[in-house]
């Protein structure tokens, strides 16, 4: 999902560990086609059933996306990992209600209305490290913030996300899911947190 290039009111991702004010350009949503996977992030080895990320390029020292992704801290990459619940995220439904009409490849539908900030969970504690963006490119100017709270989805809304199809309506295919890049060694990256682990209230309910 992108943002409508000709909209003149810009949403701006800051603060946190960010050095620069980013402007919001587009949604990937990533899951599996069973529970137990989905997420491109892991905890503790953990996958969620899905994972959405936020992209948004570096509007301080760039023009674009497009030149961003090519530049040191360039993009950023907010990800909220997905539970199955009964509470389900308002703002998540705004999206999954429009699932029926994306079935295949190529479809379109405008989403309106959609309260960007109520999509994410509580912002508080987070992780954070500078990595690659995880779609084809794989361009290592990524600032990712992984937020320490997940959003719900109902099993329902899940089975409709999981219906999308490959291809286009005369040629389907196999279903989307498990659109998810293999999980990659850390190599000499940093991450860093303001978690408090030796708090255990914190992210346990996850």
């Amino acid at each position: 999902m992108r943002v409508d290039k000709d909209t003149k009111h810009h949403i701006n991702i800051t603060g946190g560990p960010l050095a620069y004010r980013y402007q919001f350009e587009e949604i990937y949503i990533h899951y599996g086609t069973e529970n137990h996977q989905g997420s491109e992030h892991r905890v503790h080895g953990y996958a969620f059933p899905a994972e959405i990320q936020l992209y948004g390029f570096n509007a301080e020292l760039y023009r674009n996306m497009t030149e961003a992704q090519h530049r040191a801290q360039g993009v950023v990459g907010v990800s909220i990992m997905v539970q199955i619940g009964d509470t389900p995220n308002p703002e998540l439904r705004v999206i999954t209600s429009s699932f029926s009409k994306l079935t295949y490849r190529g479809s379109f539908t405008p989403i309106k209305h959609l309260q960007l900030r109520s999509l994410l969970p509580d912002t508080e504690h987070y992780m954070t490290y500078e990595g690659s963006t995880t779609h084809p490119g794989c361009w290592e100017t990524a600032v990712w913030v992984i937020l320490n709270k997940p959003i719900y989805i109902t099993k329902q809304e899940l089975y409709a996300l999981r219906k999308l199809m490959q291809g286009p309506e005369e040629s389907p295919k196999a279903p989307l899911g498990n659109n998810v890049r293999p999980l990659q060694p850390l190599y000499h990256r940093t991450v860093r947190t303001n978690i408090d682990f030796t708090n255990k209230q914190v992210g346990q309910t996850c």
